[in-house]
């Protein structure tokens, strides 16, 4: 069934983004994760480094951006709110680059 289909009055909003993100690749998920956290460096933590740094899907947050654990935690927060999805802690620990949080997005789509 597709929830965003023009002829309904009302679709929400979650299953609209849910259709959406299984229809597009990771590269492009990983390119709006990067965009994503290059508008929250920009916001919370402009005065470091990171938030001058151009950021793509290759990104490593750790090893290139110098992301300490709160400010990785929080960034998921901003993604799980973006994408309405959950991210298991095991997940987590999988996830260096920008490409591999896209693969855990769009896996916790199908879930």
């Amino acid at each position: 069934m597709h929830f965003c289909h023009p002829a309904l009055q009302f679709p929400r909003l979650a299953d609209c983004l849910a259709e959406k993100l299984l229809t597009l690749s990771t590269e492009t998920v990983g390119t709006q994760l990067a965009q994503i956290l290059m508008e929250y460096l920009k916001n919370n933590w402009v005065d470091t480094p990171a938030s001058k740094l151009a950021i793509t899907p290759a990104t490593n947050m750790v090893s290139d951006l110098q992301l300490d654990s709160f400010q990785v935690m929080e960034f998921m927060l901003e993604v799980e709110d973006h994408y309405d999805v959950a991210i298991d802690l095991e997940s987590l620990s999988n996830i260096q680059t920008i490409l591999d949080l896209a693969g855990v997005v769009i896996a916790a789509h199908h879930d």
